[in-house]
């Protein structure tokens, strides 16, 4: 895995992790195969199976490369938005557990959607245990962006007010479970009605060295989403120039694609 994850909690806000890039041509390697399609070869490559060489006709790769190398302005922001949620589907697949389904990545930066979900399943008791949602924040202004961004759109997923955008994706996320038509009825009784949900933000921030004092400032308010503190979780990705880092992600991840 070319992300290093330690534990950094922001007590008494969230429970959390700080991400650093142990190895970032590894890390592009694995976000082409995801740009081109390949998500699924990507987790098995996180679970220790071989890279293979990235393959993509001349149409896909003009496509990816539009999306990678944009003129500057508002377009590398979405460039770069799309490339963290990537990173961020990296480690939360990397982190579930075997009963834990998660949703696809997008391959677009114009996708639109909930970040990442996860279902934890128990099986023998065919109960949904826990939905996770993520949200996502590519920027160089963390604490803005969870206040005024992050924490509503939480607080509306936590109320109800995103219903129609969130269960009906969760339980098609337990296909694999084959549930009948009644355990699909009784996941959707428990997912509207008991509301079972955790939360996990993730935000890059600047500087690099990013401590815990600076973390707990960050995730300031997030009691307002739930009273639940086990089911509030703020993750960090430090780095001393968030558009440089980006940018030169990206042309990493061009080079696996363009061969």
């Amino acid at each position: 895995m070319p992300i290093v994850v330690v534990d950094r909690p922001a007590e008494p806000h969230c429970g959390g992790l700080q991400w650093s890039v142990s190895d970032l041509d590894a890390l592009a390697a694995l976000a082409a195969l995801v740009l081109v399609g390949r998500a699924q070869h990507a987790a098995r490559v996180l679970s220790g199976a071989v890279l293979l060489p990235v393959q993509t006709p001349a149409a896909m790769r003009a496509q990816i490369q539009s999306e990678l190398l944009p003129a500057t302005g508002a377009s590398t922001y979405h460039r770069d938005g799309l490339l963290f949620e990537i990173i961020c589907w990296l480690v939360a697949r990397r982190q579930a557990l075997p009963n834990e389904v998660i949703s696809e990545p997008h391959t677009k930066a114009t996708q639109q959607g909930v970040d990442t979900i996860k279902v934890r399943f128990d099986e023998a008791s065919r109960q949904v245990i826990k939905a996770t949602i993520y949200e996502y924040k590519c920027t160089t202004q963390a604490r803005a962006q969870f206040r005024d961004h992050v924490v509503p759109a939480f607080r509306q997923y936590f109320t109800g007010a995103r219903d129609p955008q969130l269960v009906q994706p969760l339980i098609a996320l337990l296909d694999r479970f084959n549930l009948t038509d009644q355990e699909q009825a009784d996941v959707y009784g428990t997912l509207v009605n008991e509301r079972p949900f955790a939360f996990q933000a993730a935000l890059t921030v600047e500087p690099e060295e990013f401590p815990e004092s600076s973390c707990i400032a960050l995730f300031d308010d997030y009691a307002k989403v739930t009273p639940e503190r086990p089911d509030r979780f703020g993750d960090t990705l430090p780095l001393s120039d968030v558009r440089a880092w980006f940018a030169d992600l990206a042309h990493r991840i061009w080079d696996k694609i363009n061969v």
